[in-house]
């Protein structure tokens, strides 16, 4: 009995855990906030452009990547990002769009990816860029140099237990 209840309460936190996709032009950077975020409880999906979010080219757990060579693929590849929980995003990403291209993307989208929080991670301390994610409805804005790591990852365990 004893090692049902030890199982039932793994599976529960299993099915509890959020997933987070993190989307980071930085390889070093992304391997640590993945690294992080899994050692707090998360399920990690991490991207470094727009592109790899949107065309399966997505990078998840070991940063092995995920190649949609069939339909099938691509399908369980949307089906895992309407897992996702919430959103770490830098605003300079690999390729020609940045972090407010993609939220664009997404409200556009609307249903589901319309109310997801976003939480914007960036180096960027331009006012204007930062009023820009704040108008398209960003859950928060972070500068790099002024946070610690562990201060963002609890604010967003702390925002994602309020929304349950």
């Amino acid at each position: 009995m004893k090692y049902i209840k030890k199982a039932l309460k793994k599976l529960k936190d299993i099915e509890n855990k959020k997933t987070i996709l993190v989307v980071e032009d930085e390889r070093p950077l992304l391997e640590v906030v993945n690294m992080r975020l899994q050692k707090n409880g998360f399920e990690v999906i991490t991207a470094r452009s727009i592109d790899e979010v949107f065309n399966a080219g997505l990078e998840k757990k070991c940063l092995g990547i995920i190649a949609s060579r069939s339909i099938k693929e691509a399908l369980d590849h949307l089906t895992n990002l309407e897992k996702i929980d919430a959103i770490w995003l830098d605003h300079n990403l690999l390729g020609k769009e940045n972090g407010i291209d993609f939220i664009k993307k997404l409200k556009k989208n609307g249903g589901f990816w319309k109310k997801i929080p976003i939480f914007v991670i960036s180096n960027t301390e331009n006012s204007k860029t930062i009023q820009s994610y704040i108008d398209l409805g960003i859950s928060k804005y972070y500068v790099k140099s002024n946070h610690r790591l562990d201060e963002i990852i609890q604010d967003i365990d702390t925002s994602l237990s309020l929304s349950r």
